[in-house]
């Protein structure tokens, strides 16, 4: 899927996803509303900052026996060189003027190719995990991924946690954050959702989400589970059985199912082990968008994103001060709409949309690029009610 809006001053972009996404299936999903975005991560509102788009195309796992092979050699180099090699074409510097990866197994397959002396496009080289992992890796894998990235024109991440520990180990030639953003069309800002009168008549309505490695199921039940008066609803896919209790409900969760969830809930609990690259951060920005107000483990840079008036934090691993975050929050009058009213505004102020996701990769490009790209009327977001 390409588009060009102005074939002669556009800047060109190619889009490196990962393997198993294809533009044109996403938006057959988009239009059932099964995902949120019109394209992955809502990279096509570059398309009104003045670029054009190249995204790559999907790479089907081989069949049988060499499908083995092929997750073997993935899980071996830990990143996709086959499906950076299918898309190749789209990398080269007569077809694009800049190429973003949305993670490091695309990037490193891309360094690959440059290190084997196949000249490329520059490239903004999104890493999620990568740094979480690294004091996992043997020293030689770590020189190798190193190497990869030396001369990555921006590695870029969604948490100061993960920028400031790239800098010191040297990946790529600048480290960059890019604020992450969620659709606004999907999850549009709800500013006149009632807070619901908790009175005891009813249990408190708890919505956790997510499928991230990073969740912290367990302190999450031991805070919540069995705990009068609380009904805890799990969207995962990831819950582990053995934490269930009667208060418990945990399945995975459709979009529709998400959103109406975020209808029915008091608050939503995002419970988190120490990680580096804003884990939960989506779960955080779609209840806030909806009105819903956010209780998060502090961990991951999310305190980057939002302050104590946007959400009410807790500490890692602690069930109590868990706890004791929920209750302050439901049982102190007025508090839930103000930590909304703060956590929404912050949101429109720091454009944490998917547009201004794209937005901010459009300016890290020309910045990259250079002279000769004039950057496009970025029109404001506006609040939407539903």
């Amino acid at each position: 899927m390409s588009s060009s809006p102005d074939a002669a001053s556009a800047l060109r972009v190619t889009v490196l996803l990962p393997r198993h996404l294809d533009v044109a299936a996403w938006a057959q999903r988009h239009a059932r509303g099964e995902v949120p975005d019109a394209t992955p991560y809502g990279y096509h509102h570059a398309l009104q900052q003045g670029c054009s788009l190249s995204f790559s195309r999907a790479t089907p796992t081989w069949p049988g026996a060499f499908g083995l092979v092929d997750r073997a050699l993935r899980k071996l180099v830990g990143f996709d060189l086959r499906h950076v090699w299918a898309n190749r074409a789209l990398l080269r510097a007569d077809r694009t003027d800049v190429i973003w990866t949305h993670t490091e197994y695309e990037h490193l397959g891309v360094g690959l190719l440059r290190r084997a002396g196949i000249v490329t496009a520059p490239i903004i080289a999104q890493s999620i995990w990568l740094v979480d992992e690294w004091s996992r890796w043997s020293g030689v894998r770590r020189r190798f991924v190193r190497w990869l990235m030396g001369d990555a024109e921006a590695a870029t991440f969604h948490s100061p946690l993960n920028m400031v520990r790239a800098r010191e180990l040297d990946l790529g030639e600048r480290q960059v954050i890019v604020d992450f953003g969620i659709s606004l069309d999907s999850y549009p800002i709800a500013t006149e959702r009632p807070q619901a009168e908790l009175d005891g008549t009813r249990p408190l309505h708890v919505l956790a989400l997510g499928n991230d490695r990073h969740r912290d199921w367990e302190t999450l039940a031991q805070a919540l589970g069995g705990r009068a008066g609380v009904e805890l609803r799990i969207g995962s896919s990831h819950f582990p059985a053995r934490l269930a209790q009667p208060n418990i409900s945990a399945q995975a969760m459709t979009q529709a199912e998400v959103v109406a969830n975020y209808g029915w809930a008091d608050c939503v609990v995002v419970p988190l082990h120490e990680n580096l690259h804003a884990s939960g951060l989506t779960a955080v920005l779609e209840a806030t968008a909806r009105g819903v107000p956010v209780i998060a483990t502090r961990a991951g840079g999310l305190d980057h994103y939002f302050d104590d008036d946007g959400i009410a934090f807790c500490a890692p691993h602690d069930a109590a001060d868990l706890w004791r975050a929920i209750d302050a929050l439901v049982t102190t009058p007025g508090r839930r709409a103000a930590q909304v009213a703060q956590a929404q505004q912050r949101l429109l102020d720091r454009r944490l949309s998917s547009e201004g996701f794209a937005m901010r990769h459009v300016e890290l490009s020309r910045r990259l690029v250079g002279a000769g790209h004039e950057p496009a009327a970025v029109p404001a977001t506006t609040l939407r009610t539903p």
